[in-house]
C-alpha cells in the first residue's frame, strides 16, 4: 500500500469543489504510561462528507506508525524521507500508533532502513499468529474502541521489549537541542565514529543522523510556524529553526514538502508536538552529557 499517509505530518491540499466536500477530523492521544517510552502518541482520523476525497501532503517526521484503515489488515508506515500526497475517500476511518523516532525496531524486530519510504502489511513483518491478534483491532465498532483495543495489544507486545539503542536515543536528543550542531560534533560528543553512528541510525531511524537532523529541523520549523505571528520575519524564523539563512530554509522546505513556504505555512502542522524535542533538555541527555564530560 505504498503511497498512503496520515496524521499530523500532513498538509491539506483540497482544491476542487468535490474534494472540499470531504473534511478531516484528526486527533492525537497521549499513550498510557506503560507505552510512553515507546510511543509518541496514538491517533485517529475520520474523513467525513458526502462524497469526494480528502487530499493531504504527507511530510517527513522521522517516525514509524502502525496503522489500521477501515476494516483492512494493519500496515506499518515506515520512515518516509520524501513528501507525497495521500487521497483519503470520504468515510475513511483510521486508528494508529506512532513510535518515537528510533524506537520501532525493538518491537518490530527488523531494521528501520528496511521500511524506508514504504508501507508494509504487518503480516509481512510478524508471524501469522502475532499479526492476526492485531487484526482484531479492526473488529471493534467505534474508533474509541479500536484505540482501546490497540493500546491493549501494544501493552502485551511491549511487556518484554528488548532495550532501545541508548546511543541513538541520546544522539536524537542532542540533535534536538543543537539545531545548529554538526554531526561531527555529535560523533565526538557521543564517543563513536561517524561511520558507526551512521549504521546505528540507519538501523534505528531508517536513515543517517544528517538526514534526521534535516527532518527534525523541518519539524521544528513547523512547530515555530504554528506558534508564530503569521507576519513574522521569515529570516528570524529560519534562524530560530536552525537554518543558515532564509534561502536555506526555502530550499529545505521545497525538498521536504514539495512546495514553497508560502503554500505550506498557512496550514503547517508539526508531527512531533507531543515529543520533548522542542522543550527543555531531557534528563537522559543531561546525564549522558555529564558522563561524557567525566570521560573527557
Amino acid at each position: 500500500m505504498n503511497g498512503l499517509g496520515f496524521g499530523a505530518a500532513t498538509n491539506s491540499m483540497n482544491h476542487s469543489a468535490e474534494t472540499r466536500a470531504a473534511e478531516s477530523d484528526y486527533r492525537e492521544y497521549a499513550p498510557p504510561r506503560l507505552l510512553a517510552d515507546h510511543f509518541l502518541c496514538l491517533w485517529t482520523q475520520s474523513i467525513t462528507g458526502g462524497h469526494g476525497e480528502y487530499a493531504q501532503r504527507v511530510l517527513p517526521d522521522g517516525c514509524i506508525d502502525i496503522v489500521f484503515i477501515n476494516d483492512e489488515a494493519p500496515i506499518v508506515v515506515g520512515p518516509w524521507i520524501q513528501p507525497f500526497v495521500a487521497r483519503l475517500p470520504a468515510g475513511t476511518r483510521i486508528v494508529a500508533a506512532r513510535w518515537h523516532p528510533g524506537r520501532a525496531p525493538s518491537l518490530l524486530g527488523l531494521p528501520a532502513a528496511e521500511l524506508l519510504n514504504q508501507s508494509v502489511a504487518l503480516r509481512d513483518i510478524w508471524s501469522v499468529k502475532l499479526s492476526s491478534l492485531f487484526e482484531q483491532v479492526s473488529e471493534q465498532a467505534s474508533l474509541s474502541a479500536r484505540r482501546s483495543s490497540l493500546e491493549n495489544m501494544l501493552l502485551r507486545l511491549s511487556a518484554n521489549a528488548p532495550p532501545r539503542d541508548t546511543i541513538v536515543n541520546a544522539s536524537i536528543q542532542w540533535l534536538a537541542r543543537h539545531p545548529h550542531g554538526r554531526v561531527a560534533q555529535l560523533s565526538r560528543w557521543i564517543g563513536v565514529s561517524g561511520r558507526h553512528l551512521q549504521r546505528r541510525f540507519s538501523a534505528s531511524v531508517g536513515y543517517g543522523p544528517k538526514a534526521f537532523q534535516s527532518v527534525l529541523r523541518f519539524q521544528r520549523l513547523m512547530h515555530l510556524v504554528g506558534h508564530a505571528n503569521p507576519r513574522g520575519n521569515l529570516a528570524e524564523l529560519s534562524a530560530e529553526a536552525g537554518y543558515s539563512d532564509q534561502s536555506h530554509m526555502t530550499r529545505e522546505v521545497q525538498r521536504l514538502s514539495g512546495c514553497p513556504p508560502t503554500v505550506l505555512f498557512p496550514s503547517a502542522q508539526c508531527a512531533l508536538q507531543m515529543s520533548d524535542f522542542f522543550k527543555t533538555p531531557s534528563p537522559e541527555l543531561a546525564r549522558l552529557g555529564q558522563e561524557q564530560s567525566l570521560k573527557g
